[in-house]
Order: structure tokens, then sequence, then C-alpha cells
């Protein structure tokens, strides 16, 4: 488990305290460093001093809201670059689509579903984590530039292009899934094409080509499993939504939820394990 120190923060603004305390409680389960703001221009006194990971921000508060709050991080370099995933008991299309013009990554509609609340906040963190990893490698390559015709140093710049490619394709699978979620929303025959077309991208980069391994081992582990149980394992792994295997599989959200606790048996997990832990965390 992460020390204290390596913990990843995360801010909560909201200015009910029952949903801080609902969302600290779901999110405290998976060791993330928890600070809250009851508003806005406390949130905004917050960033000053502590470099957050990731701000949940609540849409409907009194004094400022958080469409403002959203505004002056995004045009504020220090703040600029903090994933901010908007909290709203509201779904209608004019919230979420004004979000994500000020900048923000994602949004949770209230009441929090634990899985859902979970995966998203998740998918955001390691996105930030894998573009520091980037910008730190592109700093090294940089400044290793004048060493070149070393032998160890040309191993080492191979080594770092090669990882730089792995992090470009993590950071646009994360863009990807990001555009499908926004697109679910919406119902039109053009949305619908344009889902399709992300589908076959998403399975590209990570479903058909990179699970070869991970689905051997998975079978030699597992027997019992079958073609279709491994191909949710895939989608599983890489944390997606009942909603968006859904997409994949053509079915509902409710026959993916039924289809998990079906592999759940098959993998022998007790009720009280993550079945997406599990499979993120599977070796091979």
């Amino acid at each position: 488990m992460d020390t204290q120190a390596n913990k990843r923060k995360i801010l909560i603004v909201d200015d009910v305290p029952k949903n801080i305390e609902l969302a600290a409680n779901i999110l405290q389960t998976k060791n993330y460093n928890i600070t809250f703001a009851k508003s806005g221009p406390i949130a905004l006194e917050k960033v000053k001093s502590i470099q957050f990971d990731l701000i949940l921000l609540d849409v409907m508060m009194p004094e400022m809201d958080g469409f403002e709050v959203c505004k002056i991080l995004k045009d504020d370099d220090a703040t600029k670059d903090i994933p901010v995933i908007f909290l709203t008991a509201r779904s209608e299309t004019e919230n979420v689509v004004k979000g994500f013009e000020l900048g923000a990554v994602d949004y949770v509609t209230k009441p929090f579903q634990t899985e859902e609340l979970l995966a998203r906040v998740k998918t955001h963190v390691d996105i930030r984590e894998k573009l520091e990893e980037k910008k730190a490698i592109e700093k090294q390559l940089k400044n290793d530039g004048a060493g070149e015709g070393d032998a160890y140093t040309e191993d080492l710049k191979k080594q770092l292009e090669s990882r730089k490619a792995e992090l470009e394709n993590v950071t646009l699978f994360y863009e990807l899934r990001s555009q499908m979620d926004k697109l679910i929303q919406d119902k039109s025959p053009v949305a619908r094409m344009e889902i399709r077309h992300i589908k076959e991208m998403i399975s590209n980069l990570f479903i058909d080509k990179s699970n070869q391994e991970f689905h051997r081992s998975l079978k030699q582990n597992f027997p019992k499993l079958t073609f279709d149980d491994m191909r949710l394992c895939s989608y599983l792994k890489q944390r997606f939504l009942n909603v968006e295997i859904a997409e994949f599989l053509e079915t509902s959200p409710e026959a993916v939820y039924t289809r998990k606790s079906r592999l759940r048996q098959k993998l022998n997990l007790t009720k009280d394990e993550d079945i997406t832990d599990f499979l993120a965390n599977f070796t091979y």
C-alpha cells in the first residue's frame, strides 16, 4: 500500500457535507489522500498551498458555482493541468457540455455510484500520472541529446523513446474512452456512428492485439473461462464501466452486471474482492 507521502491528493468541493462524506468514504477505500472545501473560494485558497492530482467539483453551489471555479482554475498556469471532474445532481446536456467547454475532463452524477466514481477517478489520476512520466521522458531525452554517439546513451534513448510511444498509446486510449463516454449521452445517429469508430480504434489499441499473453495466462489459471469470459476480462482489466462494456458487447448494463457475477465465480473471487482490481493487477 502507498505511504501517506505517495498517496494521490484529491480535493472534493461541495457545499453539502453529506456529499463530501459519501465521496470521501468511497475514495478512501482506495487509499487516496482526501481534502475538502465547502465553497468555491475556499477551494481556490487550498489549491494555492496543496498540489492536487484531481479535483471533484460540485456544479451547483452558492456564492460561486462550479463553472466559475473551473474557469479560474483553467486560467491559472499553476492549476490549469489539474483534472477536474464535475459532480452534478442534474444530468442535463447543457451542464455537461458547458463543463467540458470550460476544461473539465469528466462528470459524475449524484447520488454517487461507488463503481462509477472509483473508475472515473482512477482513469483521470492514471492519465495525469502517465502525462507526468511522458513530460519527464521528453525532458530527459532533450537533456541527453548532447551525449549522442555514446553506446549507453543511445541504448537508453531507444528505451525512453519506446516508453514514450507506449505512453502516447495509453493516453490516446484514455482520450478515446472519454470521447465515447460523452457520445453515449447523445442518442443521435451521428453519435452512434462516432461511437462505432471509437470502439474500433480502442479495440485495435488494447483489446484484440495486446491481450494474447493476458488471455493465455488467464486460461491456464482458470480453465473454465470461455472466449466471451476472456473478452469481458479485457474490458474489466482496463477498468471499463458497465455502460461502456455494454457498448462493446452490444447488450445492456444489467446484462453486463450478470455476466460479471458469473465471471467472479469462475475466477474464485470472494464477494469482498474487487474483480477489476484483480484483473488490473493480474500478473502474466
